[in-house]
C-alpha cells in the first residue's frame, strides 16, 4: 500500500507509516532473540556467549547495509515528493548497481578476515571455535540482507510499510521452526542457529524482491528507454556514505566496548548479550520512528511543504517520549524475569550482568530518543555533515570514556559510557540545528533589510527576530 506523506495530518501520516514498520522490525529482531533463545536453552551458556562475542562485528557489516539504505530511501522519497516516476526508477536501478558491489565485497572481506577479527575483538579461546563458525555462515549469507534491504528501501519510499511486516513475519515464523529443526532436532549447535537465520534471510528476501518488482511494473513499462547517469549514484552516495561512516562510527565504538566487555568473563558477555538482545526489540519503536521521519522529511523536501518537516520531529520526538516512558516501566519490573527466560540453567550472575547493561541502556534512552529524531530529519534533508560530527562527538567520548576508567570502575565504565555518550551526540546535534536555523534566520534578515534600504521603508517588523 502506497502512503503518500505531504499531505493531511503530521501524526497521523507518521503513525499509518511506522506501525507496521515497528512492528517489522521488532519481528527482524525477533531473528536474533530467537538464537539466542534457543541457543542459550537447548547448546548452553558457552555457545550463548560465542553468539553474543560476535554480534557486534555482524554490526559492522550492518553499517555498509543500513547506510546504503537509507541512500536509497531518501533520494527514492524525494522523487516520490515530486511525482517524478521516471527519476524513481532511474534511482532504483541505481541502488540495485550500489547494493551488489557492496554485497560482493562485504562477503568477501568478511569471509577471508573471520579469524583475524575475532582476535582483534579478544574473543575467548574457549568459546573462539563456535564464534569462528556461527560468523561463517552468517558472512556467507550476507547478499541476502543486502537485497532484502533494497527492496524495503524501495517500499518505504513510496511510504509502504506492509511489506516489511508481511516477509518478515513469515522469515521470523520460519526462523522458530528452523531453529527447533536444526539445534534440537539434528543438534547442530551455533551452526544450526546460524543456517536458520539466514534460510530465514532468503525467504524475506525473496518475498520483498518478489512481491515489489511486481508493483514496479508499470513504472518500468513507462521508463524503459532511460538510462542511468552519474548523477543518480552522487545523489545516493551523498547519504549513503556518510551514513555508512556513520554506521562504521558507531560499530567502531560498539567493537572497541565489546573488547572491554570481553575482558569481564562469560558473564558479562551472556549478560551483555541477553539484556542487548532485549534491549533491541523493546528500543525497536523508537528507531523506527525516527528512520520513519527521514522518509517523511525527505517526501516534504521533494514536494516543497518544508513547513511540515519541523511538526514532524516535534510528533516524533511526543512519540518516541511516551514510548521510553512505557519500555522503562517494562524493564524496571519484569527485566530480571526476561533474563532468566534466555537460560537453561539459572544464573545470578549473568541476570545481574544483564539487568545491569539494561538500566544502562535504558538510561541512555531517553538522550536517544532527541539523538535519532535529530538525526532522521537532517537526513531526510541530506545535511549530513551534522550527523557525522554528532555520531563522532558520540563515540569518542563512549569510548575515551570507558578505556580511561576501566582500570579502576572495571565494568561500570562501560554501562556508564553508553548513556554518557548519547547525551554528547544529543547535545552536539541539537547545537548544530540551532547553530544552522540561527545562520539561515541572519541570512534571511540580511535581505530583508537590504531590500527595505533599497526601497528606503521601514521593514523592522518583516524581520525574524520580531
Amino acid at each position: 500500500m502506497k502512503r503518500d506523506m505531504t499531505s493531511g495530518n503530521v501524526m497521523v501520516s507518521l503513525l499509518w507509516f511506522v506501525v507496521p514498520l515497528a512492528i517489522g522490525n521488532i519481528l527482524q529482531q525477533l531473528y536474533n532473540i530467537i538464537d539466542t533463545y534457543i541457543v542459550g536453552r537447548y547448546v548452553g551458556n558457552d555457545a550463548l556467549a560465542a553468539v553474543g562475542s560476535v554480534s557486534q562485528l555482524i554490526f559492522i557489516f550492518n553499517a555498509v547495509i543500513m547506510g546504503l539504505k537509507a541512500g536509497i530511501a531518501v533520494t527514492c522519497s524525494e522523487c516520490v515528493g515530486r511525482k517524478d516516476i521516471k527519476g524513481f526508477v532511474v534511482c532504483s536501478r541505481a541502488g540495485l548497481i550500489l547494493v551488489s558491489t557492496a554485497a560482493l565485497a562485504c562477503t568477501s572481506v568478511g569471509f577471508l578476515l573471520i579469524k583475524s577479527f575475532l582476535k582483534l575483538i579478544s574473543v575467548p579461546l574457549e568459546i573462539r571455535v563456535d564464534a569462528s563458525n556461527y560468523l561463517s555462515i552468517i558472512v556467507l549469507g550476507l547478499p541476502l540482507v543486502f537485497v532484502f534491504n533494497y527492496g524495503i528501501a524501495l517500499a518505504q519510499s513510496k511510504g509502504n510499510s506492509i511489506i516489511t511486516f508481511i516477509a518478515l513475519l513469515i522469515s521470523t515464523i520460519s526462523n522458530v521452526v528452523l531453529d527447533l529443526i536444526f539445534i534440537r532436532g539434528f543438534k547442530m549447535g551455533v551452526k544450526g542457529a546460524a543456517f536458520a537465520t539466514v534460510i530465514a534471510q532468503f525467504i524475506s528476501a525473496v518475498i520483498v524482491i518478489g512481491t515489489y518488482m511486481a508493483t514496479l511494473r508499470t513504472d518500468r513499462d513507462e521508463s524503459k528507454t532511460l538510462k542511468l547517469q552519474s548523477n543518480t549514484f552522487i545523489d545516493i552516495l551523498k547519504v549513503s556514505l556518510p551514513s555508512m561512516l556513520q554506521q562504521g562510527i558507531l560499530s567502531i565504538g560498539v567493537v572497541s566496548i565489546s573488547a572491554l566487555i570481553n575482558r569481564c568473563g562469560y558473564a558479562m558477555i551472556a549478560g551483555v548479550t541477553i539484556g542487548g538482545k532485549i534491549d533491541g526489540i523493546t528500543s525497536m519503536p523508537i528507531v523506527t520512528i525516527a528512520e520513519a521521519l527521514s522518509v517523511f522529511t525527505a517526501q516534504n523536501i521533494g514536494a516543497n511543504k518544508p513547513e511540515r518537516v519541523l511538526k514532524g520531529l516535534k510528533s516524533a520526538m511526543g512519540l518516541c517520549f511516551a514510548l521510553a516512558l512505557i519500555l522503562a516501566v517494562l524493564i524496571v519490573f519484569q527485566g530480571r524475569y526476561m533474563i532468566s527466560l534466555f537460560l537453561a540453567e539459572p544464573d545470578d550472575q549473568i541476570v545481574n550482568e544483564g539487568m545491569g547493561y539494561m538500566i544502562s541502556i535504558l538510561v541512555m534512552m531517553f538522550f536517544m530518543v532527541v539523538f535519532r529524531c535529530f538525526i532522521g530529519m537532517f537526513t531526510g534533508k541530506k545535511m549530513m555533515g551534522p550527523v557525522i560530527l554528532s555520531f563522532v562527538f558520540n563515540i569518542i567520548s563512549r569510548v575515551a570514556f570507558a578505556y580511561n576508567t576501566f582500570s579502576f570502575l572495571g565494568k561500570y565504565a562501560v554501562l556508564i559510557a553508553n548513556p554518557l555518550s548519547v547525551f554528547v551526540g544529543a547535545i552536539s546535534i541539537i547545537s548544530f540545528y540551532y547553530f544552522i536555523e540561527v545562520r539561515k534566520n541572519r541570512i534571511y534578515d540580511n535581505r530583508i533589510r537590504n531590500n527595505c534600504y533599497e526601497q528606503n521603508i521601514d521593514c523592522k517588523c518583516s524581520l525574524s527576530g520580531d
